[in-house]
């Protein structure tokens, strides 16, 4: 039976961090949001705030496709995003009906919200992201949605909580022997 764990978050609250951590310990594909946007942007070009959100949602699009063929072909993967319900609902339900066989696990990515927007605001200054992000274009924006983001998706079989401010290796190993009993033992949820 094919696992699926989807890492959700508010931005800057470790989720790709913690994907990465996670595809390494497991040896799981992951498939993340703002990898599939960054092609896109490579592919097609980088634009305006508004040309960056078209792309989002392209990139959700192709991420729920893949999720479907591998969960169709019986593996089991990591799938990484801010996932704003409105714009995602119909998507986990749509994927929900169609490997109805998949067990959900949803690890929820949170920090004090003074500490989200201060990596954002330090995310912005440094400009390390692909730039077709427009990370200062969208500042206020996403300052709002960081003062107002709050709770996990309602959709997991099993939702744990990840809180980035107080990460250490204890609480990593720990949230991955979680994982890995979630993992083996199906009947546990």
């Amino acid at each position: 039976m094919p696992s699926l764990i989807i890492i959700s978050g508010a931005p800057c609250s470790g989720k790709s961090t913690l994907a990465a951590q996670l595809r390494a310990s497991l040896r799981w594909p992951l498939l993340a949001k703002d990898a599939f946007k960054e092609v896109l942007f490579d592919t097609l070009g980088v634009g305006d705030r508004e040309w960056s959100r078209r792309l989002s949602g392209a990139s959700y699009a192709l991420m729920f496709h893949a999720t479907e063929e591998l969960l169709a072909t019986q593996e089991s993967c990591l799938v990484e995003g801010n996932f704003r319900w409105s714009e995602n609902e119909a998507r986990f339900a749509a994927l929900r009906r169609a490997q109805p066989q998949a067990r959900w696990l949803q690890i929820y990515c949170d920090a004090p919200t003074d500490l989200l927007i201060a990596r954002y605001r330090e995310r912005v200054s440094k400009g390390a992201r692909h730039p077709g992000h427009v990370d200062a274009q969208a500042a206020p924006e996403v300052e709002a949605e960081l003062r107002a983001f709050r709770g996990p998706l309602p959709i997991a079989d099993l939702t744990l909580k990840f809180d980035s401010s107080t990460h250490d290796s204890a609480t990593g190993a720990d949230l991955v022997r979680k994982i890995r009993a979630w993992i083996e033992n199906p009947e546990q949820e």
